[in-house]
């Protein structure tokens, strides 16, 4: 429904009908508008549709087999035409003054640079511990500032709020299922005030005790439960069967706008700014075909089984982090060595990728590939603080980024490329945002 009155129907017209068409157009739109727990209608998307599943360690995976965290699941459950992505961050919470604060996290900041259609918001679990539940009137107006994040998203996605998961026994780690008991009514009022769904994930776990190892991380078959109750939300259909075990030879999902860091280019993502932005003949750009497609299949598989590794490392270091038993405390710090390890050796195994296709681009072609390289970075940057950028600013933004292309092709993660991205992104930001969101926020 656009936002407009019938064409028939003017401020010049007949006034006397005006009252009663805008009445029953209101009436319309609050129908449209009214149903916050409605399945999505994939009619209404362009596939695939993009779900961001924001959460904690329940959500990363903890207590589930690699593989088969929840939004892993979801994902094989819905199938290809939909793109879940799991940011979930292990001890994030709603609270502010917490450690591991959600609102610090990278994780967070991906969720907005992903420009969901969809966003699953299940984070109160790590809340009700009690130095961050003593803050506990807090916790709605956070809770709402977060969903707000997402609603004004220039993608508009769906937003539905998961209660916290159930809390077996007696808890742990501070986590109690009495603090979860007061936290929800709290989640399912802010998801009615701001016209979002809601996933009861606690009832779709409660009582089953036989899920908890610690009494907090649902195991796999909990995590099976919390997946199954977000597909119901989605689809408005129940699942049925077992779900899909984890293909090794899955296809590579398609390029969308998030990056672990900002400026960071995956090798696919590199060969597209190459064939898309850059202006370089078929001729030329065979042989970076040839290139590209020759190292893709060992690329993917080196970065799957480093990003496996990184996950078994977190879930075993979760595993032991908390252990009373004296032989065991020595594994945490182990596996948080393995996980560090595993994160840099990923970190290099991208950039010597990516150097590698670099370098054989034409030297005609090397300064346009990095002015659309540094123009990306700084869309990224500015669109979740811009909302939606226009074309005259996205002009400007390549206007800015054009001189320092030839610089930029040359370097990768490096102190130089780094100071380059904070100036130019700086000089950006100060040309294309008005005094409004100059206030509201500031370059980093």
């Amino acid at each position: 429904m656009k936002n407009a009155l019938p064409k028939n129907v003017s401020s010049s017209g007949n006034k006397s009908l005006l009252p009663v068409v805008l009445f029953v157009w209101c009436l319309a739109f609050a129908a449209s508008a009214a149903e916050p727990n409605a399945p999505v209608n994939v009619a209404d998307y362009k596939p695939p549709i993009r779900v961001a599943c924001l959460g904690d360690s329940i959500t990363h995976g903890v207590g589930a087999g690699p593989g088969w965290a929840w939004p892993d699941q979801l994902q094989r459950m819905l199938g290809e035409a939909w793109d879940v992505r799991n940011f979930g961050h292990s001890g994030a919470s709603v609270a502010k003054e917490e450690k591991h604060t959600i609102w610090s996290q990278k994780e967070y900041a991906n969720a907005l640079l992903f420009h969901p259609d969809v966003a699953i918001i299940l984070l109160g679990t790590n809340d009700t511990k009690p130095d961050n539940w003593k803050s506990k009137d807090k916790f709605p107006k956070l809770y709402q500032e977060l969903v707000f994040s997402f609603t004004q998203l220039s993608s508009k996605p769906r937003v539905f709020c998961g209660t916290a998961p159930y809390v077996a026994k007696k808890g742990a780690f501070g986590i109690n299922e009495a603090g979860v008991l007061e936290q929800m009514p709290m989640i399912k009022k802010v998801a009615s005030d701001a016209h979002a769904g809601v996933i009861d994930v606690h009832a779709a776990t409660a009582g089953h005790d036989e899920w908890y190892k610690d009494n907090v991380h649902p195991s796999t078959e909990g995590a099976t439960a919390i997946a199954a109750a977000v597909y119901r939300a989605l689809t408005g259909k129940d699942w049925v069967g077992a779900v899909p075990a984890l293909s090794r030879n899955a296809a590579a999902k398609p390029v969308v706008r998030i990056v672990a860091n900002p400026g960071e280019l995956s090798l696919r993502e590199v060969f597209t700014l190459l064939s898309t932005e850059t202006n370089i003949s078929r001729e030329a750009l065979q042989p970076l075909r040839e290139k590209f497609e020759a190292m893709t299949p060992q690329v993917d598989a080196k970065i799957q089984e480093l990003e496996n590794r990184i996950t078994e490392s977190e879930t075993l270091r979760m595993k032991y982090k908390h252990s009373t038993v004296e032989d065991e405390k020595s594994l945490y710090s182990e596996y948080r060595s393995k996980g560090s390890a595993a994160v840099k050796e990923l970190g290099r195994c991208k950039l010597e990728a990516n150097a590698e296709l670099i370098a054989m681009i034409p030297p005609e072609t090397k300064a346009e590939f990095g002015a659309a390289a540094l123009a990306r970075y700084v869309t990224d940057r500015l669109t979740p603080i811009g909302t939606t950028l226009s074309a005259e600013q996205r002009k400007k933004i390549h206007e800015v980024c054009k001189p320092h292309g030839v610089e930029y092709a040359k370097i990768n993660n490096t102190p130089e490329r780094s100071i380059l991205d904070a100036a130019v992104y700086k000089e950006v930001y100060a040309r294309m945002l008005d005094a409004e969101q100059k206030k509201r926020v500031e370059p980093q």
